[in-house]
């Protein structure tokens, strides 16, 4: 079962306890060890790929619509069709990258890189058309806070964000100071302002990251320990349906198989019972450990000579009972006669000696009104007729 588990979880487990310890970690560090973060990414790429194209829709929407809004007052009828085009332009940019790079399938990185090429064609678009245009005090003001909405409501991861935040704050400053119709009094105000703007944003999105990370690794304990206790109940029952000795079908797993079988609408097939003939002279002679042998290697030459659809299963004992689903008398007969030479046709090997080991088998088929009491009834029948006729034979 440890074994099945390390597969399943990774060696040791890791996964698990790589969750469990960055649960456990302070600091301000973000990102998992390498496989952790792959599974991260991997989990969230179809919400991170909806939650990218819903905001970058909205937000291309409210760029248009603010942009055409603020210069409704200072625009002049001549100069409406190249506002509309910078605002046109910027949101329909915006709207084709996100079209073609925010999908689940895309890599991680590239979708990232995306959307921050994204919130830079908005947040430089601003200010470049405040530079460009003769733009008061209160428009450069406008054009700062692009960046801060990007900051606040896209969700960069937070390196990307420190990047963006970077790249508007430098370009910012210095469309700022290369104005020289503003006073240097001014130029101090804007660019502290960007500041204001930029710094309390990207102490957020690191919070807001930080926090969805340590939800994500919680919702995957869970979720791994939900599935190791599937796995765990799965290898249970498996057992409790296995004989320990020979690994084939118990005799619990055979009652239920029987019940299934035996209720079916189309009831066609035969159980064989097969007894390893004089096993006691067997044990007495060479032992139990030399007779537990035996036993591994009978169920091994039988299930060798079944189809996966068939039910081997150990009956008790020295007894075994072979469920032939879809089988008629005929052919049923047939496979217990070829069980029956792949015992006998070759020696077992027991103290260094090679002993001829035998089996009766006795055929019962399937009627519309068999139940599996009266299948086992009638096979136990058909055995006994087997071995009172002078054993390694087979009947129906």
């Amino acid at each position: 079962m440890t074994s099945l588990l390390s597969d399943r979880f990774g060696p040791g487990g890791s996964l698990t306890a790589q969750a469990e310890a960055q649960l456990a970690r302070s600091g301000m560090r973000l990102a998992f060890p390498r496989e952790l973060e792959a599974r991260y990414r991997l989990d969230l790429a179809s919400d991170r790929s909806r939650e990218l194209r819903h905001i970058t829709r909205t937000g291309a929407l409210l760029y248009f619509s603010l942009g055409v809004l603020m210069k409704l007052s200072g625009v002049t009828h001549e100069n409406w069709r190249d506002c509309i085009t910078q605002l046109a332009g910027g949101s329909g940019g915006v709207l084709l990258l996100a079209h073609y790079f925010f999908k689940p399938t895309i890599a991680d990185t590239l979708r990232e890189i995306s959307a921050l090429v994204c919130c830079l064609v908005v947040s430089l678009a601003a200010i470049l058309v405040a530079y460009l245009a003769p733009a008061t005090t209160q428009d450069l003001i406008i054009a700062a806070l692009p960046a801060n909405f990007v900051l606040m409501f896209v969700r960069l991861r937070f390196h990307f964000a420190v990047v963006f935040a970077l790249v508007s704050f430098g370009c910012y400053s210095l469309s700022v100071l290369l104005r020289p119709t503003l006073e240097p009094q001014t130029h101090v105000f804007l660019i502290t302002f960007m500041a204001i703007l930029c710094l309390p944003a990207l102490v957020g999105v690191h919070s807001l990251e930080r926090a969805s990370r340590r939800l994500y690794l919680h919702g995957l304990l869970q979720n791994l320990r939900v599935a190791r206790l599937a796995v765990e109940n799965n290898m249970l029952t498996v057992l409790s349906m296995t004989d320990p000795l020979t690994k084939v079908a118990n005799r619990r797993r055979l009652d239920m198989e029987l019940r299934t079988f035996c209720a079916g609408v189309e009831k066609t097939g035969a159980l064989l019972l097969i007894d390893v003939d004089r096993f006691k002279a067997f044990n007495d002679m060479h032992g139990h450990q030399a007779g537990d042998l035996c036993l591994q290697e009978v169920a091994e030459r039988l299930a060798a000579h079944l189809r996966p659809s068939d039910l081997l299963a150990r009956f008790g004992g020295e007894e075994f009972a072979v469920l032939l689903p879809g089988v008629p008398a005929r052919e049923a007969a047939s496979m217990a006669e070829r069980l029956r030479t792949a015992i006998h046709a070759r020696p077992f090997i027991a103290d260094g000696a090679e002993i001829r080991v035998t089996v009766s088998i006795g055929i019962a088929t399937v009627n519309i009104d068999t139940t599996p009491e009266t299948l086992l009834e009638a096979a136990d029948l058909a055995l006994y007729a087997a071995k009172s006729g002078g054993r390694n034979q087979v009947r129906v």
